[in-house]
């Protein structure tokens, strides 16, 4: 497979930068998702890696070798593209073995290279059918076969289950996590939908307006945010923020004193996740104004001394009704400041 090393890129459009500088390594085998919201870059640094833009400063390195100046086709990625612009005029199979057009391969090890990523895929049955004749789903896949008919070092996929309903996307999460664990590919993931990242990456970038904000683990963005960006961002419902001020070894958020996880002076956000509020028992009261339940969880939206908040409950059925009055309380240990 392949190293991935970003060393100062950039990428400009004339005048205006839309990547900032940029350095990152990416280790052997290793499966990354790029998330953020659109236009933050995360498209054009997948670009970027894939040779269909070019640097504008910095080095991009495969193993060690930089392939700056290295075509496209001859960078062995493969990339699923959100749209998975397949040839609507060709067959899957023809589509499959498209890649291998410029690789001077005879026919015999053509067909055995499109079969056996069809198998992996999951489409053999489907290698004589047209994109016209396919569901969404199965398009998916054959955009998936095509990448990995290369056998690539690297694969690419940019937004790769946007366009599947709900169930379809939940399946194919885990089969591509599957893939990718069994050929130990060298993976890159954009996306701006967290729970793919969070589910399938071991590592996240996440990025907003052009740089890198944050990387780490989905447990680390998730429970040690950088900043209040990543906070907001990473998390669904996202997190409470309350604007508060330290003094003398304590938190005051609109006149009530919260405990504090760490010493800090001056004016702060105090943020923690719905699921961290703990309803029926604590020193602050809570009206409900809202409760929605989602199965096996329900939401309550709460008006309290503190300011809006909302709560998480694991639970099929509501503790509280629209109206009532609680008490909840905050644990220290899962609270954050910013």
């Amino acid at each position: 497979m392949a190293r991935i090393t970003l060393t100062d890129v950039t990428k400009s459009w004339g005048t205006t930068q839309v990547l900032k500088p940029m350095s990152l390594d990416i280790a052997d085998g290793e499966f990354v998702a790029i998330l953020g919201p659109s236009g933050c870059g995360k498209s054009t640094t997948l670009f970027l890696l894939a040779g269909l833009y070019a640097v504008t400063s910095g080095e991009i390195a495969f193993d060690g070798h930089t392939v700056n100046r290295v075509d496209a086709r001859d960078r062995n990625v493969g990339v699923v593209f959100q749209s998975y612009a397949l040839y609507p005029n060709l067959s899957v199979r023809d589509n499959i073995a498209f890649p291998l057009r410029f690789q001077n391969m005879n026919k015999a090890e053509t067909a055995r290279r499109v079969e056996e990523a069809a198998d992996q895929a999951q489409i053999a049955q489907l290698l004589d059918r047209t994109p016209s004749q396919l569901s969404g789903g199965q398009q998916q896949r054959v955009a998936l076969a095509r990448a990995l008919v290369k056998e690539p070092n690297i694969l690419l996929l940019d937004e790769p289950l946007s366009n599947l309903d709900a169930t379809l996307r939940i399946a194919m999460r885990a089969e591509l996590k599957a893939i990718q664990k069994r050929f130990a590919m060298t993976t890159l993931l954009v996306t701006h939908d967290q729970v793919e990242a969070m589910t399938m990456a071991d590592r996240i970038i996440c990025m907003n307006e052009g740089g890198i904000v944050q990387i780490g683990t989905p447990d680390d963005l998730y429970r040690r945010p950088a900043n209040l960006f990543v906070a907001g961002f990473i998390g669904s419902p996202p997190m409470n923020k309350l604007a508060a001020h330290g003094l003398d070894g304590q938190l005051k958020v609109e006149g009530q004193s919260l405990k504090l996880s760490r010493p800090v002076s001056g004016p702060v956000t105090f943020g923690v996740r719905p699921e961290d509020l703990r309803l029926g028992q604590g020193s602050f009261a809570a009206r409900v104004t809202m409760v929605e339940p989602l199965g096996r969880e329900v939401f309550y939206h709460l008006d309290t001394d503190l300011g809006p908040l909302h709560a998480l409950e694991a639970g099929e059925h509501p503790r509280f009704a629209n109206g009532e009055a609680l008490k909840f309380g905050i644990p220290a240990e899962n609270s954050l400041l910013f």
